[in-house]
């Protein structure tokens, strides 16, 4: 047996080592294919990160610009309450006047003993309140 050893023995060396090479040595068989499946690995991997780190930019993107449409939301619906105040004011004030100077014009005339109409001067204060900004 050990006749046969010695002459099996270099060529069960052989495949052994030639086994060893051929699983581990990253250019040939199986160890080729895992490294390629590594390097590919690699890619997809740089790939997907750099998607992330983009949609996490158009994610921070959208929120700033989200709140910055809600700020001018606000900022508009403020303004526009405050026109339609100021522009009650104004009519409330025009309606005020438009009160007095009804009350100076529709204001029934004072006749004479022989029934005509008296002139009158009109009161300045009451002309002076219609024509006076209500406040």
């Amino acid at each position: 047996m050990t006749a046969l050893g010695r002459l099996l023995a270099p060529y069960a060396l052989t495949a052994v080592i030639g086994a060893l090479i051929w699983h581990w040595t990253p250019f040939i068989g199986p160890s080729a294919s895992h490294a390629r499946q590594e390097a590919r690995y690699d890619v997809a991997m740089t790939g997907a990160n750099e998607w992330k780190r983009h949609a996490l930019g158009w994610m921070a993107s959208y929120r700033v610009s989200e709140s910055r449409r809600g700020e001018e939301r606000q900022t508009s619906q403020a303004a526009a309450t405050s026109l339609v105040q100021q522009c009650a004011a104004r009519v409330a004030e025009a309606r005020q006047s438009a009160r007095v100077i009804e009350r100076i014009v529709t204001k029934e005339p004072t006749y004479d003993p022989t029934r005509c109409p008296v002139r009158e001067l009109v009161d300045p204060r009451s002309v002076r309140e219609a024509l006076q900004p209500a406040g």
